[in-house]
């Protein structure tokens, strides 16, 4: 077993996290104990490794609850969520008859990101899994764990909002800024939780490799403790061998502007898991944040036109090499700024990609609504998708017939939008 597994936080209150993340955390608990709360699931979002699933478990260590999983490597379709979640939330012991009364436990949905809201059901998808969340939560009598990385890429699938609205969601993290009192707390917990894993293994290892690690690994804490435990063998001090690593859109925003280490800048783009075009709209859409005047902004806008004259070349050319030079003319953006932001800024999602990624949506739902329905009538999807207005008369006049297209369709949230709005 690894040391990351085998020093997992066994309370919440050894978890290394934000102080005001601790908090509502806890305030989530009491209110568990007291009765049944208002937000009866809890959402934690944040980058991998920084101790969601630990999390989880430590919380159900807590309350004394057993917990009921459903990971990625699950399918998680409407049917699996009925079988597996719905039940438990309902009666409280899955392996009780219905009705009995048993003891409560925690459900856990690891990295529900992951679930693809509308994939065909016949290929083995995820259809209808987060409809069938929500219904879930809204019908609970236990408490929900949900875990994801990408909370703003969940928020825009099917019934995403509407989970994301019916639970309380904290960002997971242990520290956003490196000059602020979480950051030192961070790395105060984190250094004696690593002396004492070494004082229990009975192993030595040099203080500036594990600062070194800490450095190089940020909130990534399952990382840090695997790098410590590679050290063990006496093979550490400056010769570290660090695992590659992807770089999130936010901690690049971070780097971008406020760094000042163009050469970090550009590792960081060589690591990314973001095309350079939303590397240049997220840049586009902050930009008047980080300016105070009106020059420097003119100025940074137009190295980014410049880098966006070489996105058009990749496109006419299908020259991919191209993409590096748009990359090596936004990274230096902040250069043109000689009068910065001096406080905190949330770096805002680009709205050009959230509506290009609904109108995709959209699009999508509405052919698969059209070949859902073509199946139904011995159709084609094409031929179908012209008489969408006569399910949406009839769902308006009849919510029968409504329902029963619904489940007979096992319709997800999407497809149901677009059958609802389609007209005569």
């Amino acid at each position: 077993m690894s040391w990351a597994d085998r020093y997992r936080p066994k309370s919440v209150s050894e978890l290394i996290i934000s102080a005001s993340s601790l908090e509502k955390i806890s305030q989530w608990l009491d209110q568990w104990k007291e009765g049944v709360p208002l937000k009866k699931a809890l959402v934690l979002y944040g980058p991998p490794g920084v101790g969601k699933t630990s999390a989880a478990l430590a919380i159900a260590h807590d309350l004394g609850y057993p917990l009921v999983e459903m990971n990625a490597s699950d399918q998680r379709n409407r049917e699996s969520m009925k079988s597996i979640a719905l039940m438990a939330a309902l009666y409280q012991d899955i392996s009780a008859d219905f009705g009995s009364a048993g003891q409560k436990k925690i459900i856990l949905i690891d990295e529900a990101d992951s679930i693809f809201e509308g994939r065909s059901s016949e290929t083995g998808g995820d259809t209808g899994g987060l409809s069938e969340l929500l219904k879930v939560i809204q019908r609970t009598s236990n408490p929900i764990i949900i875990t994801m990385n990408n909370y703003y890429e969940f928020r825009r699938k099917g019934a995403g909002k509407g989970i994301l609205d019916s639970s309380l969601a904290i960002e997971f993290v242990p520290y956003k800024r490196r000059n602020d009192t979480d950051y030192k707390n961070f790395k105060l917990k984190l250094n004696r939780k690593i002396y004492d894993i070494l004082q229990a293994e009975k192993v030595n290892v040099d203080q500036r490799s594990v600062i070194e690690i800490i450095e190089k690994n940020g909130t990534d804490m399952r990382s840090i403790l695997n790098d410590v435990e590679s050290l063990r063998d006496g093979s550490g001090s400056s010769g570290v061998s660090f695992r590659d690593s992807q770089a999130s859109i936010y901690n690049v925003m971070q780097d971008t502007f406020r760094s000042g280490d163009y050469a970090k800048i550009l590792r960081d783009l060589y690591d990314k898991d973001f095309q350079t075009e939303d590397y240049l709209m997220w840049i586009d859409k902050n930009l008047p944040l980080e300016c105070v005047n009106e020059y420097d902004l003119m100025e940074s806008f137009d190295l980014i036109s410049q880098a966006d004259i070489f996105i058009g070349r990749v496109m006419k050319k299908q020259h991919y090499a191209f993409k590096g030079y748009a990359e090596e003319l936004a990274a230096g953006v902040s250069f043109r700024i000689k009068d910065k932001n001096k406080h905190y800024v949330k770096y805002e999602f680009p709205s050009f990609i959230m509506q290009m990624s609904r109108l995709r949506e959209r699009r999508n739902a509405r052919k698969s609504l059209s070949l859902k329905t073509g199946r139904l009538t011995h159709m084609s999807a094409r031929s179908a998708m012209e008489y969408l207005w006569f399910f949406s008369i009839m769902d308006r006049h009849s919510p029968d017939f409504g329902r029963y297209i619904s489940e007979k369709l096992s319709l997800t949230e999407p497809e149901l939008v677009v059958l609802k709005r389609k007209g005569p």
